[in-house]
């Protein structure tokens, strides 16, 4: 091929083997091809992802109060916005999931193998549910201590049961749920993927990570060489978080590692 071309943040390298250098039977020199390996941390996009719908989904939620407001209950309009906040929401809420997955996946192929993970996935038996697997192999990998270790499970398992609500949608009949801030009543996936939480969600996330990324200096040798790279990327979206007008404030996790001997300060130690 005529080059390699990679995107900020993959990283490439030659693998045993790659580079092959020989003599002929003639006495020269021959190079083969060189054959090269990318890789790329997918969590920053969609981490990125997540705060894009989180901004889509707050224009739609600012249309639909000013809907409520001017024309009360009528009109298809009302509809085509609620169904507009749902979808931002659910993009939103999921890919702040996939965002953690993703980060799970970066430490765990920078990591040796967590001791139990064969028995996660051994046939015969129950498999573990994913968000145990991602909050174990955190809480292992980075050392995690307590309170933050429980503070973190707990998040992660309150991210993915929403990830799970909008992935394996449910199409059962279920009571109608009062909005207040509308005042009105709708099915409870729009109750559930809403603004508010999806705003939540974002902030929770990012918060999160942020402690993560910092708990990589405990990790091994090479999840501590990623440490600076993770570090800078993380601080470019949390900038991009910043500059969003209307966004919470973000308390930064090293802010609060100032406060407490172990490293949390109101938001958990971890």
């Amino acid at each position: 091929m005529p080059g390699i071309f990679f995107t900020r943040g993959a990283q490439l390298r030659i693998p045993a083997g790659g580079l092959t250098i020989r003599m002929t039977d003639q006495g020269e020199v021959v190079m083969e091809p060189v054959r090269t390996q990318l890789r790329m941390d997918l969590w920053p996009q969609w981490l990125h992802e997540a705060l894009d719908a989180t901004i889509a989904a707050r224009v739609a939620y600012a249309d639909l109060l000013a809907e409520v407001a001017g024309q009360g209950e009528a009109g298809d309009r009302l509809a085509e916005l609620l169904d507009r906040e749902l979808r931002a929401c659910m993009r939103a809420i999921s890919s702040s999931a996939f965002a953690v997955d993703a980060f799970y996946a970066s430490v765990q192929a920078r990591s040796p193998a967590h001791p139990d993970r064969a028995k996660w996935r051994a046939p015969g038996r129950r498999r573990t549910p994913r968000q145990a697997q991602v909050s174990e192999a955190l809480r292992y990998h980075l050392k995690l201590r307590q309170p933050g270790a429980s503070e973190i499970r707990a998040r992660i398992k309150q991210l993915f049961k929403f990830r799970g609500w909008a992935v394996h949608a449910d199409a059962t009949f279920r009571d109608a749920i009062h909005r207040e801030d509308l005042d009105l009543g709708v099915g409870w996936h729009h109750a559930a993927f809403r603004t508010e939480n999806a705003v939540a969600t974002l902030g929770s996330t990012f918060q999160m990570l942020d402690v993560l990324v910092v708990r990589l200096e405990r990790g091994c040798q090479e999840l501590r060489e990623y440490a600076p790279f993770a570090r800078e990327r993380l601080d470019d979206l949390l900038d991009l978080y910043d500059a969003e007008p209307g966004l919470p404030p973000l308390r930064r996790a090293r802010d609060e590692m100032r406060d407490t001997d172990e490293g949390g300060g109101k938001g958990g130690a971890a």
